[in-house]
């Protein structure tokens, strides 16, 4: 008796194609119908599929980065970082002429699933969304990037204790099991944030640590130069990025200090090549203080809390 084969229907799946060579486009759109996956949107229409993505109606979003490739890797970058949009975690897939390095590169630190070059055949392209429906990677949280995790299982091992990988909702799997609401999927989403939110606020302490003391270190040798402005500019976005997720967080404790950090960059900044030694001096003080609150335990939050009001009292 032959065994049954299971089917499988993608018909609440939600897909945006981007492409504007319209034989491509329309090539990609049949096959992913043939595929069952009958929600696709397909478009030549920078606007309409951008307006598709910040509306929350993408589970997968396939796109030609070519033409458009800064305001569309900027654009990953900024659903990944949860700046635009509700979901961080939509499949994404950008496609390419072009294989130089530098190229890969942007499309690759900016988030992307996949980056598929050109010319593929469509059971390439079949290939890589079922894997990505079922063996999506995990993702990787830091100070510099959020996104699918790229290192092998040995580099992952020497990392370890670095960034932590965490497991994000996958929606072209949850859609596509035809099993699960898309309140549900949001409501899986929502706890992702906050587990994202944690390891980015942790992960921006111990970047704000480091810069603060090479600038310190700058400082102290007289080397104000383009690096030290750099660095601040750094300390800059940090600060603003812990604040919008602090509140968001189990670390609200230590928003008071990421906003004194962000008041003195601030201060610093309007004239980076004279810094006064006791706002230096003040950056040291906090970032060690938010060290240490963020080490904090339920008992040692109101140390915590005392600490910051000392801080922002001399600031």
């Amino acid at each position: 008796m032959a065994t049954k084969q299971t089917s499988h229907c993608y018909d609440k799946t939600r897909i945006v194609l981007y492409e504007n060579d319209a034989d491509v486009r329309q090539t990609i759109k049949s096959t992913l119908i043939r595929g069952t996956f009958s929600q696709t949107l397909a478009t030549s229409s920078f606007k309409t599929a951008q307006s598709a993505i910040f509306n929350n109606e993408a589970d997968m979003f396939v796109v030609d980065i070519d033409n458009e490739k800064d305001d569309l890797c900027t654009l990953m970058r900024k659903i990944r970082h949860h700046q635009i949009g509700d979901n961080p975690f939509p499949v994404s897939v950008a496609l390419s002429n072009h294989s130089d390095f530098k190229h890969i590169r942007k499309a690759v630190n900016s988030g992307f699933d996949v980056l598929l070059l050109k010319p593929f055949s469509m059971t390439t392209f079949m290939a890589r969304v079922h894997h990505l429906m079922y063996h999506r990677s995990p993702f990787s949280v830091n100070a510099d990037y959020i996104g699918p995790d790229r290192r092998t299982k040995e580099r992952n091992k020497a990392k370890q204790g670095s960034d932590k990988l965490i497991t994000v909702p996958n929606p072209l799997a949850i859609m596509g099991s035809g099993k699960v609401s898309v309140a549900l999927m949001n409501q899986s989403i929502q706890e992702a944030i906050s587990q994202l939110n944690e390891q980015r606020v942790k992960a921006n302490g111990e970047k704000a640590s480091e810069i603060i003391e090479e600038m310190a270190s700058r400082y102290m040798l007289n080397e104000l130069d383009h690096i030290f402005v750099q660095n601040l500019e750094k300390l800059n976005f940090i600060g603003k990025d812990m604040n919008q997720r602090l509140k968001r967080s189990k670390f609200g404790h230590v928003a008071e200090l990421s906003d004194t950090l962000s008041t003195v960059v601030s201060k610093v900044l309007r004239d980076p090549m004279n810094p006064a030694s006791k706002d230096i001096e003040l950056l040291q003080n906090l970032g060690k203080a938010i060290d240490r609150a963020f080490q904090a335990n339920e008992g040692e939050i109101g140390v915590a809390q005392s600490i910051s009001e000392t801080v922002r009292a001399v600031a």
